[in-house]
This record gives structure tokens, sequence and C-alpha cells, in this order.
């Protein structure tokens, strides 16, 4: 089926049909991607829902006015979409992306883009064999606040430290993907994906890896602490868990400035540049400067003049700006251009880095395992 009917964009602008996507797998993350197409510019509709029955399919497929509900991959590719969003379990994603690709869908699919980097691998080879377009749905590398961030990259100078945290104590639930070891479940696959992706994507590749946390009766890595050191030198220090809370935010350091991404590090809205000056050297010996600089008054003078004084000499540069929709929006476009124009990847997360993080993730899962009693 093909929508022939031109559409108005949202800038007044006549536009073609909308881009027509199908959805497999009826979870709150499928609703999310659903919802997030209604803001999509330009237009994208959602126009076929898979499931493994007919009766889930078709009542996701009435709830956002998609015209088919099929219960196989070969049904959607036949219906007229153009491309998968694939949100099964994480298990499931390398063989329903093959699985796609062979019936000549492009796939968005969701993070993790596989359970790990050898069956990333595989699904790469397979994108690759296909030249259709693949791609795995961090939604917040597409997000335009972190767009912006990778555009001022330069202006930090030489890059020093990250530090990152994805930290939100969930109820457990029997039989959830998220603590199923089985289903490709653990803090570091589900949480630490992000910090870790936006780790490479600001620092570059990692040299080495350091790791500790906890592997949780439910046999998934339930809270997960990372130190890598990247090619460059930089360091970053990452948090992810399952079962405690965090502050959630990010902060990006170099020897000319700093960047503070505000939380949450999932969806972040929002980011400052704060350009940095070297502090002069301590003086030693005494006198009333110092007696004056160590007294209780002296402190709260410090701690209310010097940020907004720094602040004043050096305004903090706001980056980037609020997504559209709730932020899937973001990736459904960034798919659609680039299948459009005959891209094989996403230029904001490409399938090399996809892997590269899976890697990273792969041995600290081993170490954090190898250290469990």
């Amino acid at each position: 089926m093909t929508d022939a009917r031109p559409d108005a964009s949202r800038d007044g602008q006549v536009a073609g049909p909308p881009f027509r996507w199908a959805i497999l797998g009826t979870g709150p993350v499928s609703r999310k991607f659903a919802h997030g197409l209604r803001a999509c510019r330009p237009p994208a509709r959602l126009h076929a829902v898979v499931s493994r029955t007919e009766a889930t399919a078709a009542a996701f497929a009435e709830s956002f006015g998609a015209p088919h509900a099929v219960t196989s991959i070969g049904a959607a590719a036949e219906s007229g979409a153009e491309a998968l969003y694939i949100a099964s379990p994480a298990h499931l994603h390398e063989a329903h992306a093959t699985e796609a690709l062979a019936a000549g869908l492009p796939v968005l699919v969701e993070k993790p883009l596989a359970d790990s980097a050898a069956a990333a691998e595989r699904l790469v080879a397979a994108a690759r064999a296909s030249h259709l377009f693949a791609a795995e749905a961090v939604w917040t590398r597409y997000l335009p606040v972190i767009r912006a961030v990778v555009s001022h990259l330069p202006e930090i100078g030489l890059p020093t430290a990250f530090e990152a945290c994805f930290a939100v104590a969930t109820q457990h639930q029997p039989g959830a993907p998220l603590f199923d070891p089985a289903k490709g479940g653990g803090a570091l696959l589900h949480r630490g994906l992000y910090p870790v992706s936006l780790a490479r994507a600001f620092l570059g590749p990692v040299a080495r890896i350091e790791a500790a946390g906890r592997i949780g009766t439910t046999g998934v890595d339930e809270e997960a602490h990372l130190l890598l050191t990247h090619e460059n030198g930089a360091v970053s220090r990452l948090r992810a868990s399952l079962v405690a809370g965090g502050r959630n935010g990010a902060t990006l350091s170099g020897e000319r400035a700093m960047i503070e991404i505000a939380p949450p590090i999932w969806r972040p809205a929002s980011a400052v540049l704060r350009r940095t000056r070297p502090t002069p050297a301590m003086a030693t010996g005494g006198g009333r400067t110092e007696a004056l600089r160590e007294s209780a008054m002296g402190q709260r003078l410090s701690a209310g003049l010097l940020r907004p004084l720094r602040d004043r000499l050096s305004p903090p540069q706001r980056l980037g700006g609020a997504y559209r929709g709730n932020g899937y929006t973001h990736e459904a476009e960034a798919a659609a251009a680039a299948i459009a124009a005959g891209r094989a990847e996403a230029a904001e997360m490409p399938l090399a880095e996809s892997i590269e993080v899976l890697a990273v993730i792969d041995e600290a899962r081993a170490r954090i395992a190898g250290a469990a009693p």
C-alpha cells in the first residue's frame, strides 16, 4: 500500500508522502517510538505493526492508526513499509534484523544493537551484504544537544576526562528482560551503554578498561563502575545501576573548557560550555590575606562570589536546543533521511562505534563476573 497524498510540513512547505515505518514489538519502547513519529519533519507515519499474535498487533495498530497489523517481518515488508524499527528483547536483535534485511527492509535497531559485540559484527556483516541501511537506535546520540556538544568539541582543547552516570532503582519483575541474563539483561547493556556510547563519541576509541560492580541474585550485573582510558590519554569514569539512583548527568572536561550535560543523560535537553581560566599557584606564607581566606567569612565569600564572578568574566555558552516530540523523533528522522539519500548507516551513530561500545561492555561484564564471589 502506497500513500501518494502530499502532506504539508510544519514550516508550510509541501512535502512528499509520509515515510512509512513498521515496528516490531508492542512494548513500552515501541509505543514511545510510535508517539515520536508524530513530530517528525518531514512527516512519518506508523504503517505496520509486527507482533507474535494478530490480536496484539491489531490493538497496537489501532491505537496509532496504522493500516497493517501482521505477525511476520516478511508481511511487514510486503505491506509497503520503508523501514523496520526493532524493539524486541536484546537477545533477538541479531536474528530479527538479519531476517528484515533479507526481506529487503532497512532496520533501525533499538539499543543495544545486539547482545554482544560478536553478534553485532554478524548483524553489520548482513547489512553490508544486503546494501541496506542499518543503525542502532541509541536515541541520545541523535538529540540536538548531543549533536551540538560534538560540534563544539574543538573548543574544549585537549580532552582530559568524561564523567557520566545512568543509575535508576528499578523494581524487579520476574521474567522482565532487564533482569534476565538469557534475554540480554543487565545494567551495562541497558543503562551503561548510554555513557559508554557518549564517551566513545566525545573521546574516541578506548585503549584500556577497568571495571568493578556486582552481579545480583538475578544473574545480571546490577551495579557497574567503569574506568576507561582512551587512546588519546583521556579518562572516562562511568556508572550504571539497576538498583540504586544517581545524578544521571555528564561532564566533559578539556584544557580550555568543560561541557556540563544536564540530566537525564538518556534524554538531555540542555548543555553548557564553560571556558576555564588557569588558577594562579597558591602563594606560600601567612599574613592577613591567608587568615581572611581561611576564615568562615572568607569561605562564605568565596562560595558565594567566585562562581558568579567567573561566569561574568567568561559567560557560559548554552549548547543545542530542546528535542522535538518525545525525543525519539530525531532517530526516526535521521534514519529516514539516510535511507532517502541511499546511505548505509547513520552519521550520528556509526555501526563501527556500536560494535566498539559492545566490545567495551563485553569486557566490563566479564571483569565484573570474574570478580563475583
